[in-house]
């Protein structure tokens, strides 16, 4: 099976390069190859790993025709706009007023945001701060309302401070990137600096600053970086007293990128009454807080042995609790559409487009991992709504 689907995506990747459709990070480019470097790596994996089941088989047989066939439908069937051949290497002009209100407010509630968590965290075992605050982020309740903000501010603010560069100082998109840093060390989280990663490789390739070589070199880079942060966050006081060992660099890349896709086998479909209580998780949570009783998911998912401990199980999960494998079609047919449409709005040279298919880069690539839309739809429609704030001249949306 393993070796069948290697060929055929190969034979995909060859027929998209072949008719010169899209680049490399067209989604359906993006899809293919991540599930073919995920498919092909099960082959090294040793023992490491259990075996890869029929269950993710049938999902990943489903997910990839129909997700990269709705995609390419979709981005041919819209209208393309300006000169054939047109390379356009930034967003078009913004609405400075609203981009450096946002900048302002960024560089206030970001280090707020950062100064009243550790004010919570300080007051337990300062030796085990960074591992505190993680389980402050996942765990806890406490609301630090408006400085939530901070986190979608500064990934919007990357965004643009790098389509739009050297438009702006070198000096604001260092403070920038400094703030979003900031944000993910707030609750040690790894997706901010993965956003930021991808979206500086995408928007320098786009610019035809980098080269393929030297996206690859970042790619080893990074994982380096995230296992040492990942290293940082599990040595604690405890550990160095008794001597354990933490976790090996084999080990982190087996439960970070090969791990999803074992897990899935795990993922039984929920027979709850409550319609798409998964994937829709996140509108139970704000019916509940307006007075509805809906079922709600916890925030952290439950750990499985793979025969390593991971507790996260692929973009199919959600769809899958919920609807089983029609649901995995249905959400892939979706995915197509959305990033398809991105995709053309992007090659259109739409400034919100442009800065919409960044966050859709970032979402494909880590669909090997989690899902990260319906999941974090909030985030999401804030991402857009703060987007949309600043690429607009006379508010109104218009597509190029």
């Amino acid at each position: 099976m393993d070796i069948a689907l290697i060929i055929i995506m190969c034979l995909l990747l060859a027929a998209y390069y072949i008719f010169k459709a899209g680049d490399v990070f067209a989604p359906w480019t993006i899809t293919t190859a991540i599930w073919l470097a995920i498919v092909v790596l099960f082959q090294f994996q040793g023992d490491l790993l259990y075996p890869l089941g029929q269950q993710f088989h049938t999902c990943l047989i489903l997910w990839l025709p129909i997700f990269c066939a709705s995609s390419l439908i979709t981005y041919y069937v819209f209208p393309k706009a300006g000169q054939p051949g047109q390379v356009k290497v930034e967003i078009p002009e913004i609405n400075n007023l609203v981009f450096t209100t946002l900048y302002v407010i960024s560089m206030v509630i970001t280090p707020l945001y950062l100064y009243k968590i550790m004010k919570v965290v300080m007051m337990f075992d300062s030796a085990d701060m960074l591992n505190n605050i993680r389980i402050l982020a996942v765990f806890g309740d406490e609301s630090y309302g408006f400085l939530n903000y901070s986190y979608v501010l500064n990934q919007v603010l990357i965004v643009v401070g790098l389509w739009r560069y050297p438009r702006i100082p070198l000096w604001q998109l260092i403070t920038i990137i400094l703030a979003g840093m900031m944000s993910a060390f707030a609750i040690m989280e790894k997706g901010l600096i993965f956003f930021l990663f991808s979206a500086v490789m995408f928007i320098l390739y786009e610019k035809r600053v980098i080269k393929l070589r030297s996206i690859a070199v970042s790619v080893v880079s990074i994982v380096v970086i995230f296992f040492l942060i990942n290293a940082i966050r599990e040595y604690t006081a405890d550990s160095e007293a008794d001597g354990s060992e933490g976790t090996t660099f084999l080990d982190f890349f087996a439960i970070y990128v090969l791990s999803p896709s074992v897990a899935f086998e795990r993922v039984q479909e929920d027979l709850t009454p409550q319609f798409g209580s998964h994937t829709f998780q996140t509108v139970y949570l704000f019916l509940n807080r307006f007075g509805g009783d809906y079922e709600q998911n916890i925030k952290l998912q439950e750990f499985v042995w793979v025969p390593l401990p991971t507790n996260v199980y692929t973009v199919f999960q959600p769809f899958f609790e919920d609807f089983k494998y029609k649901g995995v079609a249905f959400f892939a047919l979706v995915y197509g559409f959305v990033t398809g449409w991105a995709y053309r709005q992007m090659r259109n040279g739409s400034g919100l487009g442009k800065c919409l298919y960044v966050y859709a880069v970032y979402v494909l690539t880590l669909q090997f991992y989690q899902e990260n839309i319906m999941m974090s739809i909030v985030q999401v429609i804030q991402f857009i709504f703060f987007t949309w704030l600043i690429t607009q001249q006379r508010w109104g949306v218009k597509w190029a």
